[in-house]
């Protein structure tokens, strides 16, 4: 049936997703008339859109199942996770991440390479051709400000990435589509998709340094020049008064891991410190809660390892600050570790959805996606 203001081309883009979603997200192989009725489609439609994706090979016929009953089986069809693959770079101060799944977001290879200061593009590629993949879409989640068309424009723990154009440089490198975002944004984005429902929230991302991110509407907070969550681009801005250059400094020097973990053991130096610093960060925090108000703050990154030992004493300084009935829930990430290549994945699988699948839009397996990372 034709929808009004719709063109039969686009209707047939939408069927063609439906079906495919369906058959990735299938336990088994599909026969024609379960993957109608998955759908809500005509078999005849169905059978129209089966051809235009066994064309593109992400589908593909399956093995009849046995029956016990004269007549021809009936012919079946299952989604190719292997026809394809996906990578995601996730760019570090020292160093080059990658990790490359199949279709179906079943991870297939990483890889981890020096970023050397002269040829950050050189590592790039290599990151990807280290995995012995060849990918139909990339990911990459860089640190620092980045434009809408992929290109650096600043970076505290990459300078060597600024003024690069990495989605342009890349794409003709490897002859794939790539595209490009803060990476802080793209764990937001994975903490979206595989946390709790939420679609508002605040991820802060605490490591070595601090970085937040927002995702309001079930989308990521770009703003009007790609600066939310930006905080540390004002001029003069720290979150402690300790920090050098936006990097935290403890009594333990650089690395936190210690004096948490003596605060989990109950040192009550190493307590108050963590109290101290929850103190100092909170005012800053609650300012961007009240201005965005979301459903949930996520806390991300190294630090939020130390679970309770860390989340308790901020939920109370925050607490303390906001004279609201209602506060967002304060909760550790899903991921502490692959949180940027989750959301480089993410995002490469939906900008390369042509190339990958022959479909537009097709969002990623994020369900897929979560089990494997950490």
């Amino acid at each position: 049936m034709a929808v009004e203001g719709v063109t039969p081309s686009a209707l047939r883009r939408a069927n063609a997703r439906d079906c495919l979603l369906a058959l990735r997200e299938a336990p088994e192989s599909l026969t024609l008339a379960e993957l109608a009725a998955a759908t809500g489609l005509s078999r005849p439609t169905v059978d129209a859109v089966l051809q235009d994706l066994a064309a593109a090979g992400t589908v593909v016929p399956a093995p009849p199942a046995p029956s016990g009953g004269a007549g021809r089986p009936a012919r079946r069809v299952a989604f190719a996770p292997s026809a394809g693959c996906v990578a995601a770079l996730d760019i570090g101060a020292r160093s080059v991440r990658c990790l490359v799944t199949d279709l179906a977001g079943t991870e297939l290879a990483r890889s981890e390479v020096p970023l050397p200061a002269g040829a950050p593009l050189d590592a790039l590629v290599e990151a990807i051709t280290s995995t012995g993949r060849d990918p139909g879409a990339v990911g990459i989640a860089a640190p620092g400000i980045v434009t809408a068309d992929g290109r650096i424009v600043q970076s505290l723990a990459a300078p060597a990435l600024v003024g690069l154009d990495l989605a342009a440089r890349l794409a003709q490198s490897l002859g794939s589509p790539v595209v490009v975002d803060n990476d802080i944004k793209l764990a937001a984005l994975a903490e979206h998709h595989l946390g709790e429902d939420a679609e508002s929230m605040l991820f802060v991302q605490l490591g070595h340094r601090i970085s937040v991110a927002a995702i309001l509407e079930g989308r990521i907070l770009q703003g009007a020049h790609r600066l939310a969550g930006e905080l540390g681009s004002q001029r003069g801005m720290r979150w402690t008064p300790t920090s050098e250059r936006g990097r935290l400094v403890w009594s333990t020097g650089a690395d936190a891991r210690p004096l948490l973990e003596r605060a989990s053991d109950g040192e009550e130096a190493a307590r108050t410190e963590i109290a101290e610093f929850c103190e100092e960060i909170a005012p800053r925090l609650a300012t961007v809660l009240l201005t965005l108000d979301p459903a949930r703050v996520v806390v991300g990154g190294g630090l939020s390892r130390a679970g309770e030992t860390l989340l308790g004493p901020l939920r109370r300084a925050v607490g303390r600050l906001l004279m609201t009935e209602q506060t967002p829930e304060l909760v550790a990430a899903r991921l502490t570790t692959d949180g940027a290549l989750a959301g480089a994945l993410g995002a490469a699988f939906r900008h390369g959805s042509v190339s990958l699948n022959g479909v537009p839009d097709v969002p990623a397996p994020w369900p897929r996606l979560g089990a494997s990372l950490t």
